[in-house]
């Protein structure tokens, strides 16, 4: 029997690892946080602490043998006790909360900085045929019920933390108020005893009140509709006026990646690596206080923010990558309150002249904006597109005298005498 416990242990280990090590989310994780300077019990099985934004998981590994009342008593009721109790335990501020990352090392938590908080299970075993959307806490608080795979293909489609939580936040309005069943498998495995058990499950939630809502369809399924809507749900999922409802989304997902426009998505996207590969390459490659600063910038961008840097990235180098000797070019843009400058330089050119010219870019462009624009990401790149040279500038306003040397430095080089300032209008799904 105890080996049976480590061996579901250790498979629960490795879906957290999975998360933590093996996705984006990796920047965010504290995999199996534990009170390191306290009780040293574990508090959830992964914690993701993203600006002010919380994620609690825990993942369950329970052996789905087809005894539905089984799994929604002792799994789901289990899981939905340990996520309540860590939330208890992080936001406690009678106690000092220490925990542990990986690259940070301990870190004090403060509590105060979390303004928003998602809590999720995650079944890891054997997917049942239905189950609950999400659950309620004794204290009125949502948590999300996602199958392994479900989840796992969600945080791979969504892949930036931004979407992420995007999706999270608008499943949690739809769901929060209303007793929903998730229905997904093909119809042949809807045996004599799953509908029963569907029967049995559903009339007791059916009792609880209204607001019942069957959804048949897979989390993908439910993704599909969410992205096609502009990233909201079809309305009728935001309607309160309904006791119960029934919504087919069968195929939906399938029907959503055979369309044109996603088809054109998913090509377009492919810009938007360029700021992944950057950000492995070059920015987290050396993981100093500076780089992890510039790296938070710009993995707070979502996937379609990343594709119009990308694109502009590949269109300004595709113009002046056989630019002359001693050439230096700069472009601006701006992706919601961060400013990109990009400044390509001949592969000739001195270090030192590299990065003193990055720098009047940088600081030129904060008087040149009277400072309205608080970070400027500044990227500097060869003609051969290597040579990557970076930093991020909090622009606060500059004393008399630096500023005058800025506007000195900027009549030498005769830069923003000339300044055109356009709008760029990328479309998400393409034409």
């Amino acid at each position: 029997m105890q080996s049976s416990e480590n061996e579901k242990g250790n498979i629960g280990e490795e879906a957290v690892n999975t998360l933590a090590f093996d996705t984006y989310l990796k920047y965010w994780c504290y995999p199996g946080p534990k009170d390191e300077q306290g009780s040293r019990k574990e508090i959830c099985d992964l914690l993701i602490l993203f600006r002010n934004t919380m994620i609690i998981l825990s993942v369950k590994n329970y052996e789905f043998k087809g005894n539905y009342e089984r799994y929604f008593r002792s799994t789901l009721d289990k899981a939905l006790s340990q996520v309540a109790g860590a939330e208890r335990r992080l936001f406690d501020a009678s106690r000092k909360l220490f925990i542990n990352h990986s690259d940070l090392g301990e870190i004090e938590f403060d509590p105060s900085k979390y303004a928003h908080v998602y809590r999720i299970i995650v079944n890891h075993s054997t997917a049942p045929l239905f189950y609950p959307g999400g659950r309620l806490t004794a204290s009125n608080k949502y948590v999300h019920i996602f199958n392994w795979d479900a989840f796992l293909g969600i945080v791979q489609e969504l892949d930036t933390i931004p979407d992420f939580i995007q999706y999270l936040s608008e499943r949690e309005v739809i769901f929060h108020d209303k007793n929903t069943t998730i229905m997904n498998g093909a119809e042949e495995e809807w045996e004599g005893h799953v509908q029963q058990a569907f029967l049995d499950y559903n009339t007791n939630r059916i009792d609880q009140g209204p607001n019942f809502v069957l959804i048949s369809g897979t989390e993908s399924d439910l993704l599909a509709d969410f992205l096609w809507h502009n990233r909201k749900f079809n309305k009728h999922l935001y309607d309160r006026s309904f006791n119960g409802g029934s919504f087919e989304l069968d195929g939906k997902w399938q029907d959503y990646l055979k369309r044109k426009e996603v088809q054109n998505k998913k090509a377009a996207d492919r810009a938007s690596y360029f700021v992944d590969e950057f950000l492995k390459n070059e920015v987290l490659y050396k993981q100093g206080q500076s780089n992890m600063a510039l790296a938070v910038e710009l993995l707070s961008l979502s996937r379609f923010e990343r594709r119009i840097i990308g694109s502009e990235f590949l269109a300004f180098w595709g113009k002046y990558q056989n630019a002359g000797k001693d050439y230096i070019v700069r472009r601006y843009g701006k992706v919601n309150d961060l400013v990109i400058a990009f400044v390509l330089y001949s592969r000739n050119m001195p270090h030192d002249m590299v990065m003193t010219l990055m720098q009047i870019a940088a600081e030129g462009y904060a008087v040149w904006n009277k400072y309205e624009d608080k970070k400027i990401a500044i990227i500097g790149f060869s003609q051969d597109a290597i040579g990557f040279r970076f930093g991020l500038m909090e622009v606060e306003p500059f004393s008399k005298e630096l500023e005058g040397q800025v506007i000195e430095d900027l009549k030498k080089l005769n830069w923003f005498t000339n300044f055109e300032v356009f709008k760029v209008n990328h479309q998400e799904y393409p034409d």
